[in-house]
């Protein structure tokens, strides 16, 4: 990780420049004399922690914290100040400020709180990371339109509670679930999506799970109950058993296969779905 270093004090640079900081795995150090070089700096280089006074002339470390998180910009910031007044403690907080230090401090206090702050970072890196492959491991609007144009000939009302499924078919969707979100009985809502797709709630969900679940499988490493988890199936026997019904395979021989995409449309599914009841 780099680190950028901004205050308008050429002691306090100089002091912060010389700790050692390749021991909390800093790579490579930059340093500003303003909060508008430092903006500079960060508009060029890759900077993944700041550590800015608070106070500074043309761009003070409040201005700067709120440019990080105005441009969504994947870096830590700590405030370093002498002026202990909660009103900036307060706006720090709002603009999300990893850590608030008061000046001065000793050089073992901000190695370790740099260090902590490294370890946040990592660990928000790696949550959004996890958050943006469960995304894109089964995108959504994909599933919708496949839905939408297979019953397309269906009520608007079963078309909304149909892309409803394919939005958040990640999620712990249930038929009681679904009835009570739009007001209606559960023996109501079956029938009528029975009547309107000719296929049962349990196959319709099961479709676009098993679409989503096949196209990680061709696409992606990760283990079988990553696949099964995120694709919607709370119980990874269940999952394998409804997958080997539809493709003749269980989930790790399907991944060996290779098997083109075509074989694993929402249409597709659920006709095998019904050939195979």
């Amino acid at each position: 990780m780099n680190l950028l270093i901004a205050d308008d004090e050429l002691a306090i640079r100089k002091g912060l420049l010389s700790l050692p900081w390749n021991t909390i795995g800093i790579a490579e150090v930059f340093a500003a004399e303003n909060g508008l070089e430092a903006k500079e700096i960060l508009d060029s280089r890759s900077v993944d922690i700041i550590i800015s006074d608070i106070r500074m002339p043309g761009m003070t470390g409040l201005d700067l914290s709120e440019y990080v998180k105005t441009n969504s910009l994947d870096m830590a910031v700590i405030l370093l100040t002498g002026f202990s007044e909660f009103e900036y403690a307060r706006q720090a907080i709002h603009n999300q400020v990893f850590a608030y230090l008061l000046k001065p401090l000793h050089p073992n206090d901000i190695l370790r709180t740099v260090a902590e702050v490294k370890i946040r970072l990592e660990r928000q890196r790696y949550t959004a990371k996890v958050v943006r492959k469960y995304e894109d491991a089964a995108s959504s609007p994909e599933y919708r339109d496949q839905i939408s144009f297979l019953f397309r000939g269906s009520s608007q009302q079963a078309i909304t509670i149909l892309q409803d499924m394919a939005n958040n078919f990640k999620e712990s969707l249930s038929l009681n679930y679904l009835a009570e979100k739009y007001h209606f009985s559960v023996g109501y809502l079956s029938r009528m999506l029975k009547k309107e797709t000719g296929y049962y709630f349990s196959d319709l969900l099961n479709g676009i799970r098993l679409a989503a679940a096949a196209r990680c499988l061709q696409t992606e490493t990760d283990k079988i109950n990553l696949i099964c988890e995120k694709t919607g199936f709370s119980d990874q026997k269940y999952f394998s058993q409804v997958f080997k019904k539809v493709f003749g395979c269980s989930p790790g021989e399907f991944r060996k296969l290779n098997i083109e995409e075509k074989d694993y449309c929402i249409e597709n599914i659920l006709k095998l779905l019904k050939e195979r009841k």
